[in-house]
Parts: C-alpha cells; structure tokens; sequence
C-alpha cells in the first residue's frame, strides 16, 4: 500500500458524487479565538446583507456552532470579546506612540490620528 500524498484527491476519484465538505483550517491554540473574532468583525461591515448568528458565523468559518462555544460561553461573551481585543490593540498602540515620541505634543497628535485612521483601517 503506498501512501496518499492528497486523501481528498484520491476520496474525489473514487467518489466522484462525493460531497464536498469545507473544514477549517488547523489553527493553534489561541488563533482559533482571533480568528472567531475577526470573522465576527467582517460580519459586522455589512450587517444588513445577513443576520448575525452564530450559526452563520460558524458556517462562515467552516466549524459547527459548538466549536464555537469551545472559545466563548455565548453569543455575548463573543461580542465582548471582540471589544476587549480592539481596546488592546488599541492601548497597545498607543504605548507605542508613547515609547517613539518623546514630545506631550506629537505623541498627543499621533495618538489622534491613530484614533481617527483605525475605524478605517478595521471597519466593522
């Protein structure tokens, strides 16, 4: 028996009416989290074009809701996770600016800027 360098290669050609199944990718430990919320955020640009449910947010992600629920007790934990990961991209920016600008002032308008270009940058 040789080894199968493609196994869904080989499923397709022996089944060809096989159907296709999207998985998601392996992630590691903890990038599952931030993927979650990533996804959740591009869900949020354009929430009139579907509802945000968890079941459309998994299918979007290619997991099942309870895989979902590994990572956040609910719906709203999900929510206040994606606040509390923008609040530490954030602050951590902000430390940056602190550390590079010497000067009150240009730390000051570089931290407005930077206010001002995020929701730009990470709509939704």
């Amino acid at each position: 028996m040789q080894p199968i360098d493609k196994p869904d290669e080989v499923l397709t050609e022996r089944d060809p009416v096989a159907p296709a199944v999207t998985r998601a990718q392996r992630l590691k430990p903890g990038e599952r989290r931030v993927h979650i919320l990533q996804t959740l955020a591009a869900m949020l640009e354009a929430p009139k074009s579907e509802k945000i449910t968890t079941a459309a947010l998994a299918a979007r992600l290619g997991v099942s809701e309870v895989a979902l629920y590994r990572h956040f007790a609910s719906k709203a934990q999900m929510f206040e996770g994606l606040v509390e990961f923008i609040e530490q991209t954030i602050f951590g920016l902000i430390s940056q600016i602190a550390e590079k600008e010497s000067s009150g002032v240009l730390q000051a308008r570089a931290i407005a800027l930077m206010l001002l270009n995020f929701p730009a940058k990470n709509p939704g």
